[in-house]
């Protein structure tokens, strides 16, 4: 008799998290059904794999030997799952998060394709700041989260899918130069952005600690649209993702500023815990939505 794929997984997680419990929430099954698929395969190998307590499982010597051949085949596994056209190991819940800008632009089509394609699919939508995100990610309350520059652990699997491009925005009401600005032009301003350590707030700041100049009213705020109706209003300046103010641009309630140094972009990403078949085709399907939203361009 061999070992199942859905005890190796359950072997793979305990490993790599330290517990029955976080494999379990992170395979989304029971803590239970885990513990009987270990019971079984340690019945099968006749040998402990984990020393357990209540909260924590280490890995025996046996165990330890069995990680990376176990990693192996699940990748193979991966590979294989990933060609199949009809790929639906997907049912149950979904925590799915994302930053604003993706529930603005491509959310709105990308929803239906969800349900479509996984009818026994319940989705959880979280939006948050990316920083929000990855902790989300890191303590396992997110199964998948579409969002820039994550800062996660070795328990997340990221792939880069665009980039963002950000640029400062204003209105004509502050009557800026119309030459190139430079950080001292919008120092003494009042400045909007996002919370740290946001993409858009390390970028507003390295672009003044370049130029070794400190702004002088800086607030924070943690919706991207409350953000651009106070830049449309006048109220101030502030970095914004440019495909996200495409139509206050073309409208001319606000102007892209011609800066000397650029803002640096942001790059976005798609994390996401558990094994990766199980995602492979709803990524292809977030990335698509994604550059057909052109809120991104291609790395």
């Amino acid at each position: 008799m061999r070992a199942s794929l859905a005890q190796l997984e359950a072997f793979y997680w305990i490993a790599r998290l330290g517990s029955f419990h976080a494999a379990a929430r992170l395979l989304h099954v029971t803590q239970p059904t885990v513990s009987a698929r270990i019971a079984e395969l340690e019945k099968l190998l006749g040998a402990r794999l984990f020393h357990r307590d209540r909260q924590h499982a280490a890995l025996t010597a046996r165990g330890r030997g069995m990680v990376s051949p176990v990693d192996r085949m699940l990748k193979l596994s991966d590979d294989i799952a990933q060609h199949s056209p009809s790929n639906r190991t997907l049912r149950g819940l979904l925590r799915l998060g994302a930053v604003e800008s993706v529930a603005l632009l491509a959310l709105p089509n990308l929803l239906p394709r969800f349900i479509a394609n996984y009818p026994d699919l319940k989705v959880e939508l979280t939006l948050d700041v990316s920083s929000g995100l990855s902790r989300k990610l890191n303590a396992g309350e997110l199964d998948v989260a579409i969002l820039t520059d994550p800062q996660v652990n070795d328990t997340i699997s990221v792939e880069p899918v665009g980039r963002i491009e950000l640029d400062w925005m204003a209105s004509d009401r502050l009557k800026l130069p119309k030459r190139e600005i430079r950080p001292r032009d919008l120092q003494s301003l009042p400045i909007f952005t996002m919370p740290n350590p946001s993409t858009i707030f390390q970028s507003m700041d390295r672009w003044f600690s370049q130029a070794d100049v400190e702004p002088e009213h800086v607030s924070i705020c943690n919706s991207l649209a409350l953000m651009a109706r106070l830049i449309v209003e006048g109220q101030g300046v502030a970095v914004l993702p440019t495909a996200l103010m495409r139509a206050e641009i073309e409208s001319g309630h606000i102007r892209v500023l011609k800066c000397k140094a650029p803002v640096t972009p942001g790059t976005m990403a798609i994390g996401y815990s558990g094994p990766a078949y199980r995602y492979r085709v709803l990524i292809r399907m977030i990335t698509k939505a994604l550059h057909e939203s052109r809120l991104m361009e291609a790395l």
